[in-house]
């Protein structure tokens, strides 16, 4: 992430909360050295943030990791809009909510579902959707 012209840069990472102990910075300076080269050995700033003790994303109600009970909602879970409409994000995942894997789940959900969506209609895909004009 970075502003324009690429000044300021930032990068952002995730690490589980039992490895963030006394020495920690130091270890994410010499990874990121490791990765970018020297220009990483002396951050501008460095932030570690313990999301595990924030009320909103580790509320005192869930009992275990695994309990996805406040996260998101089973309507975006399926089609909308006639099916026209399909949502994935890590929000709507029914395992490993919050996670990327969750995201990466959610993903494949919204994938096979618009295929199977697809299927059951007259369209006929005849090669990849482009992004940009290859012109």
């Amino acid at each position: 992430m970075s502003g324009l012209g690429g000044k300021p840069a930032a990068l952002s990472g995730f690490a589980h909360a039992r490895t963030v102990q006394p020495g920690f910075e130091q270890a994410v300076t010499a990874q990121l050295t490791r990765f970018f080269g020297p220009a990483a050995t002396a951050p501008t700033a460095l932030h570690v943030q313990d999301w595990s003790t924030e009320r909103r994303t580790s509320p005192s109600t869930v009992q275990r990791l695994a309990d996805y009970s406040l996260v998101g909602h089973s309507l975006h879970q399926r089609p909308a809009l006639d099916g026209r409409l399909h949502c994935a994000s890590t929000e709507t995942a029914t395992e490993y909510a919050r996670h990327v894997e969750g995201a990466l789940a959610a993903g494949e959900r919204a994938a096979r579902s618009v295929l199977t969506a697809l299927k059951d209609t007259d369209v006929l895909i005849t090669e990849p959707a482009r992004l940009s004009d290859p012109g």
